[in-house]
């Protein structure tokens, strides 16, 4: 019997990239809420899926301190977390996982935009998720909130960079519950550059002169880091 995911969708432009692709090689049944459609709600029971997804959302406004998502996503994680249940965070699907047990989000020290490298902890190199992963890896980065240090004790740092101390976290003695901090599952050109046209406005308060090299970046390294995010997620329905 072929497994079934539930993946939310909190912004249009924030998408779900190679996801759907590499679940469906895996026979892996998939229902995407989008949730800026109308009538489009949340199931009140997730007991027909097998793993939750979230995914990423659009950047805060530069003037908004630690935005909340929706309370229905906080809800369905909250629940989802009480069950059990496998659970993949993305971006901003990571806040909600690591504000859900007490970590605080706000403003990193540097914005994050474009490709930097990320390294494995000791507890990185021994989780499942990164298994066939190399110790250094490319990580397509798109943010400037990040969890702040210190981390509540029963979250595992399993990746970290430079600029972030964070890349990818898990739950103690849960390794199937994960957030990543990078979106390498829309780090193609083609998407790279619907991120500028998207962001434009957050993107005004950041260097302009880096864009450009974004999309050369993408052009020349944006399949590297998909394929490290192919591995990454067929890890994570390995888990299911």
């Amino acid at each position: 019997m072929s497994k079934h995911i539930l993946i939310i969708q909190q912004s249009a432009n924030k998408i779900p990239g190679n996801i759907l692709k590499i679940a469906a090689g895996l026979n892996i049944q998939t229902r995407i809420i989008k949730l800026w459609h109308k009538n489009m709600a949340i199931p009140s029971s997730l007991n027909k899926y097998d793993a939750l997804v979230v995914l990423d959302a659009a950047p805060p406004p530069a003037d908004h301190d630690n935005p909340l998502s929706p309370k229905c996503v906080q809800d369905v994680i909250t629940k989802s977390l009480e069950d059990d249940r496998p659970f993949l965070g993305i971006g901003r699907g990571l806040h909600l996982l690591a504000a859900h047990y007490g970590a605080v989000i706000d403003d990193n020290f540097t914005p994050d935009i474009g490709f930097i490298t990320g390294y494995l902890t000791h507890k990185g190199r021994e989780h499942p998720i990164f298994n066939n992963l190399p110790d250094k890896f490319l990580l397509f980065k798109w943010h400037r909130q990040a969890v702040m240090s210190p981390t509540p004790a029963n979250v595992d740092i399993l990746a970290s960079s430079v600029s972030c101390q964070f890349e990818a976290l898990s739950i103690t003695g849960r390794p199937h519950i994960v957030g990543l901090q990078f979106m390498n599952n829309s780090a193609a050109l083609k998407d790279v550059k619907k991120h500028i046209i998207n962001d434009k406005n957050w993107l005004s308060s950041h260097d302009q002169q880096a864009l450009p090299t974004i999309t050369d970046e993408a052009a020349r390294l944006g399949s590297i880091a998909t394929n490290h995010f192919n591995a990454i997620f067929s890890n994570f329905i390995n888990m299911i």
